[in-house]
């Protein structure tokens, strides 16, 4: 069983790549939704948590779930953690966490793939997207098979560290800054696709009706049209959606 979250589909993307053979795949969103926080794996079963690294920390959606989670059975517990460079302390943290819950965490692999934060920097040159696609997914075999072997790795990081990055990420969780331009043609993807559902079609524009959302940058990324903007530097910037989301 494989928990996922995602924004630009990355995370997807490695769930179905690591997934065994019949193996449920759970959208952490749909989760939290629907309100399915017990859960029984079924004998010599693992159990996978696959999410982006926000500011080197474990972002609130799977924060929110892993806090209210049940999970009988789960003797093998992993974490794949897709990130631009490093996840920094988020390994740590997210054992702490899981701990709390009963569950010992045996392995996270961190898996450097096209950073989509646009909001913050430019996306890299088609190429080098492709360069890191193709490696991140010769990694993801190395990853399946220590899983299929049910091998543990060191865990590192500082909670304390983790948390100083959680209080920076509620920091900058604010959707001020968020708008759609001319070129914006009223499908409503931002608004269908916000894991946060922080925004709101009205007369064919989207509107953020909450003050604060994930910052996953899926809304800016995925617009077919290139128009959700995030300040005044955007616009120049390119746009990064994985293939498994075209």
């Amino acid at each position: 069983m494989i928990f996922y979250f995602t924004g630009t589909g990355n995370s997807l993307y490695a769930a179905q790549q690591l997934a065994a053979e019949g193996e449920q795949i759970i959208s952490v969103i749909d989760a939290l939704r629907e309100k399915r926080f017990h859960y029984t794996l079924q004998d010599g079963e693992a159990l996978g948590f696959v999410f982006p690294v926000y500011y080197y920390t474990v972002s609130d959606p799977v924060l929110e779930l892993i806090r209210r989670l049940k999970v009988e059975g789960a003797r093998y517990v992993y974490a794949v953690i897709p990130c631009g460079a490093s996840i920094g302390p988020a390994g740590g943290f997210l054992r702490s966490e899981l701990k709390k819950r009963g569950l010992e965490l045996n392995r996270v692999d961190p898996l450097v793939v096209p950073d989509g934060a646009l909001i913050f920097y430019d996306i890299d040159r088609p190429e080098k997207l492709d360069q890191q696609l193709e490696k991140a997914a010769e990694e993801l075999k190395t990853i399946r098979e220590a899983i299929r072997q049910r091998l543990p790795n060191r865990i590192t990081g500082s909670v304390a560290a983790a948390k100083a990055g959680l209080t920076a990420y509620h920091l900058g969780m604010s959707t001020k800054k968020f708008r759609a331009d001319e070129s914006c043609i009223g499908c409503g993807r931002c608004a269908s696709i916000c894991p946060a559902e922080a925004i709101r079609m009205e007369n064919g524009r989207p509107v953020w009706i909450k003050d604060k959302c994930y910052k996953c940058c899926g809304c800016i990324n995925r617009c077919p049209a290139g128009a959700i903007q995030y300040g005044s530097r955007t616009a120049k910037r390119g746009r990064y959606v994985n293939p498994v989301l075209k």
